[in-house]
């Protein structure tokens, strides 16, 4: 009789019990760990095709412009993966709440591009934007072109990306043939826009608000800057809008002269009465802004993200590796201290670094852009 330790014993994992499996899977935080999971079996990835995997929002950094291999690195302090993505070789890249990148090279073409599915969707040519500007390729990629925004997913039938350079700003869909002139900047400049409530919204420099009806392009007034900023906080102001409650909010961010980020200060705009109110938390919220399209998420919905928190970064790809950056986390639990002090010393005790880990900061040190990404929003 042969012995029992010589005989294999083979385990049915395609037929463990669906209760058991969802238990286990439970239990299991990190996303690529489900992926996996679902990846088995038919009968796995029919147990668990209602679980609701959380994937962490990623700060994704490149090593150069030429560069084909990008890191993912999470908000939990981990590489969430690396990609080799020669599609977006050269060419600089805008972070989205949406899992898509929005692209642009030297040669005028611009498109949506999702490094996960790694699928490309076309947007009309950017020279009719060169045209009307009167500058070079190489000055429209270097210098007029500020941010290409992602105003709503690629996957919504009304996708539209928003094109914001040193003389205007234009908008485009996946289908049309041209970018559509909005309004030109008549030398003040865009900060940020946001596509709120079926109408494009624009801050100027000043802190001003304007909108556009997206039917009807045309730029008017809607309503005057926070009163006192610059009075209160002295240097340079950059402002970014974001919806926040079904409200309209602004986040003007205070730097330096070497534009190292000091602080932050909230303002909720009453779209009744135009008038500005400074407020002090986000709440469950977490804010993301920086070289990507300004997006507030509940924090308890994505891995590591943690609430009531700014996370930044630096609003432009760098020339060159560089020992400063401008890249990390600004805690607004304790803002409610800035009522009873002026300081801007204040500032930076809400100020944390991140990645807080030495490799996470020697990998930052090493990219040249660094933008915040969704990679797949829950819908998916």
């Amino acid at each position: 009789m042969a012995s029992m330790k010589n005989k294999t014993r083979f385990v049915d994992w395609a037929n463990i019990e669906g209760d058991v499996l969802r238990c286990i899977a439970d239990m299991t935080n990190a996303a690529w760990d489900l992926i996996r999971m679902t990846a088995v079996c038919r009968s796995w990835q029919a147990s668990l095709a209602n679980k609701r995997i959380k994937f962490p929002i990623c700060l994704m950094l490149t090593e150069g412009y030429y560069s084909k291999e990008h890191c993912f690195y999470s908000t939990s302090e981990a590489i969430f993966d690396v990609l080799y993505l020669p599609e977006i070789q050269g060419r600089r890249c805008w972070g989205s709440p949406f899992g898509w990148l929005v692209t642009y090279a030297l040669d005028f073409e611009t498109r949506l591009f999702n490094p996960f599915s790694r699928t490309k969707i076309p947007l009309p040519s950017l020279n009719t934007i060169a045209e009307e500007e009167d500058c070079s390729l190489g000055e429209l990629f270097m210098y007029s072109l500020r941010k290409l925004i992602l105003c709503t997913s690629p996957e919504e039938s009304d996708c539209i990306v928003l094109a914001n350079t040193s003389d205007g700003w234009f908008f485009a869909k996946p289908s049309d043939e041209a970018w559509t002139l909005i309004g030109l900047s008549d030398h003040n400049d865009l900060d940020d826009a946001i596509y709120f409530k079926g109408n494009f919204y624009g801050c100027l420099h000043t802190g001003e608000i304007v909108l556009c009806e997206a039917t009807h392009p045309k730029v008017v007034e809607f309503a005057p800057p926070p009163p006192d900023l610059r009075y209160f906080y002295p240097g340079i102001i950059i402002k970014y809008l974001f919806g926040l409650g079904g409200n309209l909010c602004i986040a003007c961010r205070h730097v330096d002269t070497y534009y190292g980020t000091v602080g932050f200060v909230i303002f909720k705009l009453d779209m009744d009465t135009k008038s500005w109110e400074k407020i002090y938390s986000l709440g469950d919220r977490t804010l993301f802004l920086g070289n990507c399209s300004t997006f507030a998420i509940a924090a308890a919905d994505y891995p590591g993200c943690k609430p009531n928190c700014i996370y930044f970064s630096d609003d432009s790809p760098l020339l060159g590796p560089t020992t400063r950056l401008d890249v990390g986390i600004y805690d607004c639990q304790n803002l409610k201290l800035e009522k009873h002090s002026e300081r801007n010393s204040d500032f930076r005790i809400r100020m944390k670094p991140f990645p807080k880990s030495k490799d996470g900061r020697n990998l930052l040190l090493s990219s040249l852009s660094h933008l915040w990404i969704v990679p797949f929003p829950y819908h998916h």
